[in-house]
């Protein structure tokens, strides 16, 4: 019996032991380390963030970022988050340090404990400070100033820093605004705060970066800017206790710059002067698909952006060179400039809305972009290739097989003709079915009769009630509705509901015409040819939103208003024959 109790008892102890190193093994914490900027530059302080998902073994020691970095402090944070039910906890520690040495160095492995970081790489660069100014005398505030390049095209991009240092308490620190004349100057972004050093001295910098735009070659000089603070008049010395440290005002200037600009290279050949430091063209179609059907608009997209100029310099994308069959209907561009830490990246959008008449091959031209690229100092072209569209018959007629040009230009009523015209003797086959021939007797007797009835009623001299006549003689109902609808579609700014009350108008007074827009603006003048042209531009593209139907529906009324009320009257009529 004590011999089973032994053995019991020693596998319930190997059992522990194997436990608990399966649960040291999935305790140890996942440690990462990362930069809040890489590359840096050599002498400007950053932070090293190292995170645990979990609560690791022990503090941390940094005690060996001493060999390529001198810390100069630490914090510490932790986040709990709650995501379906399940509960996690991060650690954080931040460190702040300078690196003593540019070149590519390593964050070593940090130890918590037991546990330990991973290792992680970071670029110093060596970055000599440039345009330096010192302040009050000392070196307690200095004021930087850097352009690049320093001999840049016209129109061309200029990166112009700024930087105030100090070391001292500053108050009421007030700049002034760069100008620069005959020159485009923009702020990109917000200022940036960092540490630096300078002389063996540890300064907090305050940057802030401008893009310049020169817009004549020569000489191009950029005034100093001020800087007027309060700074300590005792440095770091000891503070009275009743009256505080004394204090300032001190006034400072940057160095005055010159930039040295170029016209225009002979080397480039294109009519439009565009330099930039990187250009794209592209283009998208809706419907993207090779065939469409003749009068379905095909919209084209053309963007060109440009980094590093300005929206001003980006040519008009206009399409040259359509073949005859094909409408255009361009939409307002679209201008874009995005202010980023490299520069300006300038956008432009053209939206053209193409409809093609008649069916057939059509192709579209090329579209060539010149630009200098001024980083490689050479002219490069931006292009769009050839595209060749197929367009279909049209929707107008799909029951046909093989519709013809003919068959696709005959109007309107004739095709409905053509659609409910009965089948011929010869078609059908009513020798083996005597019900059908029974059937279609009686069908005939029932037309005739119906026509019999209706010649005797149009003989009769009397004249139906006025509340049951199809059209009285003044304000007839359907015409009423017409502009009722036309009314309200142009006072809800709806153009699709309005071009459809539109042709329902246009149908009543030119009953013999086409029923499409293109048709009313060839018979209007004036106002209303000019609104139904505004509509059918905001048909065929984009925004809608921006369309107003007040101007239509002004121009409409003074037509209606007009001598063309007869017309209308008579078109009535003439339609109310062909019900």
């Amino acid at each position: 019996m004590a011999k089973h109790c032994k053995r019991a008892w020693s596998l319930v102890i190997l059992g522990l032991l194997l436990w608990l190193s399966l649960s040291g093994a999935g305790l140890a914490a996942e440690i990462t380390v990362s930069a809040d900027r890489d590359p840096v530059p050599l002498n400007e302080s950053f932070n090293l963030t190292f995170s645990a998902d979990e609560s690791p073994d022990d503090e941390p020691d940094f005690g060996p970022l001493n060999q390529d970095f001198r810390v100069l402090g630490q914090s510490q944070n932790s986040q709990m988050s709650i995501v379906n039910g399940k509960v996690s906890h991060t650690l954080e520690w931040t460190v702040s340090v300078i690196a003593k040495h540019a070149g590519k160095l390593t964050v070593p492995p940090i130890a918590f404990g037991a546990d330990r970081s991973k290792p992680a790489a970071i670029t110093v660069t060596d970055k000599a400070a440039q345009g330096q100014t010192r302040g009050g005398g000392d070196d307690m505030l200095l004021i930087e100033v850097d352009a690049a390049p320093k001999n840049p095209y016209v129109q061309a991009q200029v990166i112009y820093t700024l930087r105030v240092l100090y070391r001292t308490d500053l108050g009421r620190a007030q700049l002034s605004p760069l100008e620069v004349p005959d020159a485009l100057v923009q702020q990109l972004g917000d200022k940036r705060n960092f540490s630096t050093e300078r002389n063996g001295y540890t300064y907090t910098a305050t940057e802030l970066t401008y893009a310049i735009f020169p817009q004549k070659s020569g000489t191009l000089r950029i005034a100093p800017v001020s800087l007027d603070a309060e700074i300590q008049a005792g440095g770091r010395g000891r503070m009275n206790p009743f009256f505080g440290r004394p204090t300032k005002t001190v006034s400072l200037r940057s160095k005055a710059m010159e930039l040295q600009v170029r016209p225009v290279p002979p080397a480039f050949s294109g009519q439009h002067w565009l330099p930039a430091e990187n250009l794209t063209l592209e283009d998208a179609w809706s419907p993207d698909t090779a065939k469409i059907e003749a009068g379905q608009p095909l919209t084209r997209t053309i963007t060109l952006q440009a980094r590093g100029a300005t929206v001003g310099v980006l040519p008009e994308l206009g399409l040259q060179g359509l073949p005859a069959a094909i409408r255009r209907y361009p939409d307002q561009p679209a201008m874009d400039e995005q202010r980023q830490g490299g520069g300006i990246v300038s956008t432009r959008r053209e939206k053209t809305a193409l409809i093609p008449d008649k069916p057939g091959l059509y192709t579209l031209p090329a579209i060539e972009v010149p630009w200098w690229n001024v980083a490689a100092d050479k002219m490069e072209v931006a292009r769009l290739p050839e595209r060749t569209i197929e367009v279909g018959g049209g929707a107008a007629v799909p029951i046909q097989p093989a519709p013809s040009p003919e068959t696709l230009a005959a109007p309107e009523t004739e095709s409905a003709a053509q659609t409910f015209t009965p089948p011929t003797p010869t078609e059908p086959n009513f020798t083996g079915s005597p019900v059908w021939f029974w059937l279609s007797i009686v069908l005939a007797g029932g037309w005739l009769a119906t026509g019999g009835l209706w010649w005797r009623s149009a003989q009769r001299p009397t004249i139906a009630p006025a509340e049951k006549r199809p059209e009285p003689e003044t304000g007839k109902p359907s015409d009423k509705r017409c502009m009722r609808e036309l009314k309200e579609a142009c006072a809800a700014n709806d153009p699709e509901r309005t071009r459809r009350a539109l042709l329902a108008w246009a149908a009543l007074r030119w009953p013999d015409g086409e029923a499409s827009l293109e048709a009313i603006v060839a018979r209007s003048e004036g106002e209303l040819k000019t609104a139904v042209q505004a509509l059918g531009k905001t048909l065929y593209g984009h925004p809608r939103e921006a369309w107003k139907g007040a101007v239509l529906w002004a121009a409409v009324v003074t037509t209606d208003l007009g001598k063309s009320r007869q017309e209308n009257r008579n078109a009535a009529e003439i339609a109310s024959l062909h019900p």
